[in-house]
């Protein structure tokens, strides 16, 4: 499965997340499935007039971040923080 494998820095550097390219959502369609990636964060655009929220985007090597409305499709990747 292609994707993009996001590994973490300082005191998270042995934690790592995959991120398949799962594509994005269009008016009635998946789009680019198995070669793009968009990913929504938890991150709200607040110096914005609409509700727009950030987004990890990805493909063939390139990868960057964007923002978009809230209702434009973009996948989810739901994590857990584990306590000890």
């Amino acid at each position: 499965v292609q994707g993009y494998l996001v590994k973490g820095k300082g005191k998270y550097a042995s934690a790592s997340i995959f991120l398949p390219c799962a594509g994005y959502g269009g008016e009635t369609s998946l789009i680019d499935a198995g070669s793009d990636g968009c990913y929504w964060s938890s991150v709200l655009r607040t110096d914005y007039y609409f509700c727009d929220a950030w987004f990890l985007y990805f493909l063939s090597g390139y990868h960057n971040t964007s923002s978009n409305y809230l209702f434009s499709g973009r996948t989810i990747r739901p994590v857990q923080v584990f306590t000890e």
